[in-house]
This record gives C-alpha cells, structure tokens and sequence, in this order.
C-alpha cells in the first residue's frame, strides 16, 4: 500500500471536503447524501459513518468532481 493511500484511510469525510474548499450542501449534493446524514457524521451525531463508506467518500472527494 503505497503512503498516499495511508493517508486516505486515515482521512474524514469532513477533512477531505475541507481540504477541496466544498461545503457540507456541495457534497450532499453532489454524492447526493441527505445533508442532515452529512451532518450527524461530521457532528459525531447518533449514527456514525461506516468505515468503508467513509474511506469510498474521501477517494471521491479527493478525485474531484
């Protein structure tokens, strides 16, 4: 596994769309995600996102649209 993929792993949804100056109604928008979904996972609200799930959104965020 080469370092830039670490990295990713390691990455949020939240610092990945920081990271590419998009904003939370951006990316529900465009992964088309419930912003309220969005939300509670970059708030620590009562669900979590999956790890998986999380790690599928960084590579897309960081790929551009």
């Amino acid at each position: 596994m080469d370092m830039e993929r670490k990295e990713t792993d390691k990455m949020t949804v939240e610092e990945a769309r920081k990271q590419q100056g998009m904003s939370r109604r951006e990316v529900s928008e465009w992964l088309e995600i419930p912003y309220r979904t969005l939300t509670n996972w970059e708030n620590g609200g009562v669900r979590s996102c999956p790890h998986y799930i999380e790690k599928l959104i960084v590579e897309k965020i960081l790929q551009g649209k």
